[in-house]
């Protein structure tokens, strides 16, 4: 397909990205003609054995985390070298590194509401998603120890799918590791991993001071109403927060932290759009921790990291200049090219290759095992309720975890079931799954499978046709 819009750069070129881990066109065809042409087990031996030597590993795990984009290295790059300057310095050599990250700040507002505001403070960088996390659940809660109850206790509302740095920072405060201690509602999610906003909202009681909802679940890829939970808990006076991890550059997100209507805090996270790891950051609306009775608990300084009042006193500590400069490039190159054509061009290239590989997988185990209930689809159903890149598909009979370990030097993916023993009725499996009533059979043979902006037809073709011929041996065996 026209790379002018692909997110990694009109000429990008896949094994500039990952020596190992990005896959050849022209190597994939020819394993795939290779697989193809005898079926037998030990051709498929020579398949694997074939890629592995030559470095060819198909990848498909970008909800784990995505490559740095080559322009994202670039706009990194001065700031290693010539702009090594610390931001908070008022000569020559500050000037430069401090424009930067007023840059980033602007840029990652853009994504994140319709029309961005001009106080930057409300973007505060941190070093990933989980601290953000963190921070916001502990601003929601010291700034709302006005609504304790009769026993001294908050109350918090989420889901039953969060990710565990929403999971097991909440677990601290209610056992009282952590203060002020609280209760929490886990809101329950359909079959489909989506949570309704009707549930969520009556589950707010007189001493919730918050509710937090992921944005896309990073497992099945459902989406959440939080547009609509949002503008909810504002008319409640309720502080509300989403973790947008998985959800930033997959799908359009302008509005979600809008002034009037939007999320009081949001987290995004760089290495889930193309910047790299140790990069993130919390949207912290402004005043939202001072109104209806709150009192802003960072009037007395920052509630995690003390120190030298850098973030306009929220965090202590210098600026990772590179990496801001790095996220900002990032969330540009969702939308230089006029109304957010990048974000949409790679959106409908990530369905396409998602539709394929669901098609190959199913097709493929069809045609190997004459049966055609093999494979489950677990997630939205609707494309509109669902990340565009995201699969988790579920093959009866196959564990997961082993299909993984035979082809994991060719094929990176993630098993939706996190297997602990090799068999049995004492096999566990992913507690998303099982929060959305998914029968154990398909459970354990979970696989996610998230496509990129540069995942190539060939790319897929291969990784279906691996797994396919796996899953086979394993239902034979």
């Amino acid at each position: 397909r026209s790379r002018k819009h692909c997110l990694l750069g009109a000429n990008c070129k896949p094994k500039s990205i990952s020596e190992s881990c990005i896959s050849s066109s022209f190597a994939v065809h020819h394993f795939i003609t290779r697989s193809t042409s005898g079926g037998s087990e030990r051709t498929y031996n020579n398949i694997i054995m074939e890629a592995t030597k030559q470095k060819t590993c198909v990848y498909l795990d970008y909800n784990g985390t995505t490559p740095v984009y080559p322009p994202v290295l670039e706009a990194m790059l001065p700031y290693l070298t010539d702009h090594f300057g610390n931001p908070s310095s008022s000569h020559h050599f500050g000037s430069e590194p401090k424009a930067a990250v007023n840059k980033a700040r602007r840029s990652l507002l853009s994504l994140i509401q319709s029309v961005p505001i001009a106080d930057l403070s409300s973007i505060m960088f941190t070093g990933c998603g989980t601290e953000s996390n963190n921070v916001a659940i502990r601003l929601a809660l010291l700034s709302s120890t006005h609504k304790v109850d009769k026993d001294g206790l908050l109350h918090v509302v989420t889901t039953n799918i969060e990710h565990p740095a929403i999971t097991q920072c909440l677990n601290s405060y209610i056992s009282g590791g952590l203060t002020p201690k609280i209760t929490v509602t886990e809101v329950p999610v359909d079959e489909f991993g989506r949570v309704s906003s009707s549930d969520v909202i009556d589950a707010i009681q007189e001493n919730t001071a918050l509710v937090t909802i992921m944005t896309a679940n990073n497992e099945v890829g459902s989406l959440q109403p939080v547009f609509e939970i949002a503008k909810i808990c504002r008319q409640k006076h309720v502080l509300f927060h989403t973790d947008a991890a998985q959800a930033v550059g997959k799908v359009d997100l302008r509005g979600l932290a809008d002034e009037t209507t939007g999320a009081d805090m949001v987290t995004i996270v760089g290495h889930k759009f193309g910047a790299p790891k140790g990069i993130a950051a919390l949207y912290i609306r402004p005043n939202c921790l001072d109104e209806n009775g709150r009192v802003n608990p960072e009037h007395g300084g920052s509630v995690l990291l003390m120190g030298g009042g850098q973030e306009g006193g929220r965090r202590g500590g210098t600026e990772n200049v590179p990496y801001i400069a790095g996220i900002g490039r990032a969330a540009d190159m969702l939308f230089e090219h006029g109304d957010r054509s990048g974000l949409e061009a790679n959106a409908m290239h990530m369905q396409k290759m998602r539709s394929r590989l669901l098609e190959r997988i199913t097709t493929g185990l069809e045609e190997s095992t004459g049966k055609t209930d093999i494979s489950r689809v677990n997630g939205p159903l609707n494309a509109d309720q669902r990340l565009p890149n995201t699969l988790s598909i579920g093959l009866k009979g196959v564990q997961s975890g082993r299909l993984l370990a035979d082809i994991g030097e060719v094929v990176a993916c993630s098993a939706g079931s996190a297997c602990h023993s090799s068999s049995g009725p004492t096999m566990s499996y992913s507690a998303i799954l099982k929060a959305m009533n998914v029968p154990r059979i398909a459970a354990v043979g979970t696989l996610r499978l998230s496509v990129g902006p540069n995942t190539s037809l060939e790319d897929v073709d291969f990784a279906a046709d691996v797994i396919v011929k796996e899953a086979t041996r394993q239902l034979n065996t």
